[in-house]
């Protein structure tokens, strides 16, 4: 299968050209500085046939992420996004290709000779640099058979091997989380690609019985691995991403707390972003450093009482992934002052790994993948969103609550009535936007920021 075949899509090349530019544009912080200050007036309200292909990386440097170590760190993370695509688009390598769902931390795979590719990473990539290929293989997914409903993310997995832009398979992990689109669209990837698959059993519960249950499911990843790639794992190289993941948590654990502080020195954007790239090399050295600069960065605010941006106005708590097509996070900050000071998707809570021997990394593993981002939340009852949505409540002196609903999430819209009931008896002012993450046909930026401009101004706080 060659991913350069397709004339009518070009995601692949499109993520490659935006992880080149981010890395050009963070190598030299000094002078992005000046570029930024240009270029800034003209990709902060809408996006242009003449600023979409810089645009995400202008308003990354161009506000919240301006520091120069901030934007030095940028840099750092995409050296790990360019090394993960570059492998995935070589076609002249042997190692054996393995994909592995968005949802699922991939230490264990590090400890292989493999190459790896998250199906849905490419479409967002591409996002960045301003193409609409993700929005192509959406239409192509969608006209041989997936349904409108369904994730974007499940479709961009499933049109980019329609579309001959993904690598043949040796082998897939997925998993019984987070949702019915997730499940069933890797089940129609095994069936199209006839690679073998295991999918991970995650807990409903959480409890030792929940715990002990998915690590027996990762004892059975390894040795499944083992047999479909003739390969052992390597102990000593687990052992090592697991300590770099142990520093990178702590930091990052710390910028979530700083996140409490008024004014904040820190956004959810850098938590975002390491989000995005654990996807593609979690516990790496670049990785790790990308969390140290900006964990530095915000301690020194921190220290000073500065907030992350000029001027904080306005506290946002934000439910769910941001529009990868628009940035809205510059613009809120730059029109509104208004700073997302907690999430649920970057907002890391984890265990150490104990990595004195082989039974305590994968016991640990085992707990910090059911705490990542989106598992902890959507394996369970509702009470797991909503306790720890009250705890934000409690912590984070927000202002308001921003309910950016993916339309293929149906767990989350589901949620929705509890939600405005916790927002209601807490007298925090809520949003809730009907949007899709990937999929710009399904409502547009600018009628989004009008939604918010209304928002702000009709609770006094704009």
């Amino acid at each position: 299968m060659n991913i350069h075949s397709s004339e009518n899509f070009s995601i692949s090349r499109a993520a490659l050209r935006a992880s080149s530019m981010g890395s050009l544009f963070s190598r030299y912080p000094r002078a992005l500085g000046w570029v930024k200050r240009l270029m800034l007036p003209l990709a902060l309200e809408k996006e242009t046939a003449f600023n979409r292909h810089f645009r995400f990386f202008i308003l990354m440097a161009g506000y919240a992420m301006s520091n120069t170590e901030d934007i030095r760190a940028l840099g750092v993370l995409s050296r790990d996004f360019q090394d993960y695509l570059e492998n995935v688009i070589d076609e002249t390598s042997d190692k054996p290709m393995v994909w592995s769902e968005w949802n699922l931390s991939n230490e264990i795979l590090r400890a292989f000779d493999v190459r790896q590719y998250v199906p849905e990473t490419f479409a967002v990539v591409a996002q960045m640099a301003g193409s609409d290929a993700a929005v192509d293989i959406i239409e192509l997914a969608e006209e041989e058979g997936m349904a409108p409903e369904h994730c974007s993310a499940a479709k961009t997995a499933v049109g980019a091997l329609l579309a001959n832009e993904a690598p043949k398979p040796d082998v897939i992990i997925s998993s019984s989380h987070p949702c019915d689109s997730v499940t069933s669209s890797y089940q129609a990837l095994q069936y199209m690609t006839k690679a073998p698959m295991f999918v991970v059993d995650t807990p409903y519960w959480d409890d030792d019985q929940s715990f002990k249950h998915y690590e027996n499911n990762l004892w059975d990843l390894v040795a499944f691995l083992e047999t479909n790639l003739n390969q052992k794992l390597d102990w000593d190289k687990l052992r090592e991403v697991c300590e770099n993941v142990n520093i990178t948590n702590h930091y990052l654990q710390e910028l979530s707390e700083m996140s409490r502080a008024v004014p904040s020195p820190t956004s959810v954007e850098p938590l975002l972003l390491h989000w995005l790239g654990r996807m593609a090399a979690f516990g790496s050295p670049n990785g790790m450093k990308f969390a140290e600069l900006v964990h530095n960065g915000a301690k020194e605010r921190l220290k000073k009482k500065q907030s992350i941006i000029s001027e904080e106005k306005i506290r946002m708590i934000w439910y769910d992934v941001p529009l990868v097509f628009a940035p809205l996070f510059p613009w809120l900050e730059k029109k509104f002052g208004a700073v997302v000071v907690s999430d649920f998707m970057g907002r890391i809570q984890t265990v150490p790994i104990d990595t004195s021997s082989k039974e305590t990394m994968i016991r640990d593993l085992a707990r910090t993948h059911l705490y990542c981002t989106m598992v902890r939340h959507t394996r369970g009852p509702a009470e797991f969103y909503m306790e720890e949505f009250q705890k934000i409540i409690e912590e984070y002196s927000g202002d308001c609550f921003i309910f950016m609903g993916h339309q293929g999430c149906k767990g989350g819209w589901a949620l929705r009535k509890l939600f405005r009931d916790v927002c209601r008896d807490a007298r925090l002012p809520s949003l809730f936007v009907s949007s899709d993450i990937f999929d710009k046909r399904h409502v547009t930026e600018e009628e989004v920021k009008r939604q918010f401009e209304d928002f702000f101004r009709s609770n006094g706080l704009a």
